[in-house]
């Protein structure tokens, strides 16, 4: 009889279909035993494994070492390909239980959202971070687990047993704040409402804006103009001039609005974002942050003649 090494060598030299066989017949019953034992005797699973380690050993055979005790490789390999299957199977099994209380929540009366709203963002800022970064990742980003996981450094495992962990502190966060539900509504909840659309083009808006922020006179719409007085007075912005512009001579001179607090630029100077009359903005930058000198050359003019 053939040993291990020489039906190796048949196989690699040649392609024997006849000599690997062999060698597939002799160690079946370490590797399916092997399989098994992983498997918790699931029977279907094993023989799957077993697949697997024996389509590892029919691509890699020209590359096992001389004298490979052929046993010894098959049975490492098994621990190897069980455990990959188990992954899967144990992901597969996840989502499909998900994918189940996902939809038996269409039957679970959901906690009213106007009630959950107000109290939301305080609930979630009572969280530890890690919880909080998983929440805010998986109903406010809408990612998957897998990717919750990458985003944390750790497995789609790990991250469906934190978003759960979290989402009960949340959960019980809101029940003392009056609002009853249960975690599965939660889920739908947040699910169905955690995110809004922003206006279109937001986006490109708030990166133009945001990236023009260091520099001098970018000439970048400012949409506070388009607000009422009334809305203009945030702690952000303060109206400089409150007469009405289509009195004005020379609007694109004139100051309508401006930032309360200076904020110091990637360059190490002082900013502060300036609205104009006729609706454009600029960011002014100054080395000390005295604007004093700057804002006096856009003067608001005087308030009309009472006679």
């Amino acid at each position: 009889m053939l040993e291990d090494e020489q039906l190796l060598r048949q196989y690699v030299a040649d392609g024997s279909e006849a000599a690997f066989g062999e060698l597939v017949a002799r160690h079946v019953n370490l590797v399916f035993s092997a399989a098994l034992r992983r498997a918790a005797g699931d029977t279907h699973l094993a023989q799957d494994v077993a697949q697997m380690v024996f389509g590892d050993l029919a691509r890699k055979a020209r590359f096992l070492p001389k004298q490979v005790v052929l046993a010894g490789w098959l049975h490492r390999a098994t621990q190897y390909a069980a455990a990959q299957l188990l992954r899967t199977e144990h992901r597969r099994h996840a989502r499909e239980q998900e994918a189940v209380a996902m939809n038996a929540l269409e039957s679970e009366p959901s906690p009213d959202w106007e009630q959950i709203r107000p109290a939301l963002d305080a609930a979630l800022d009572r969280l530890d971070r890690p919880e909080r970064d998983a929440l805010l990742l998986r109903y406010f980003e809408q990612r998957s687990l897998a990717e919750v996981g990458r985003a944390l450094g750790s497995s789609e495992d790990a991250a469906r047993k934190r978003v759960a962990r979290a989402l009960e502190k949340l959960r019980a966060d809101l029940i003392r704040r009056g609002v009853t539900t249960t975690a599965g509504a939660l889920c739908a909840a947040l699910a169905a409402n955690a995110v809004q659309a922003a206006p279109a083009g937001l986006a490109a808006t708030l990166a133009s804006a945001s990236l023009a922020g260091p520099a001098v006179g970018t000439g970048t719409t400012l949409a506070l103009l388009e607000l009422t007085e009334t809305e203009l007075t945030t702690d952000q912005f303060e109206i400089v001039y409150r007469g009405s512009r289509a009195a004005l001579t020379n609007p694109g001179n004139i100051i309508l609005v401006r930032e309360k607090q200076a904020w110091q630029g990637p360059s190490g100077k002082w900013c502060r974002t300036y609205g104009f009359a006729d609706g454009h903005s600029e960011n002014h930058a100054e080395p000390d942050g005295n604007f004093d000198a700057w804002e006096s050359q856009h003067p608001a003019p005087p308030a009309p003649s009472s006679q």
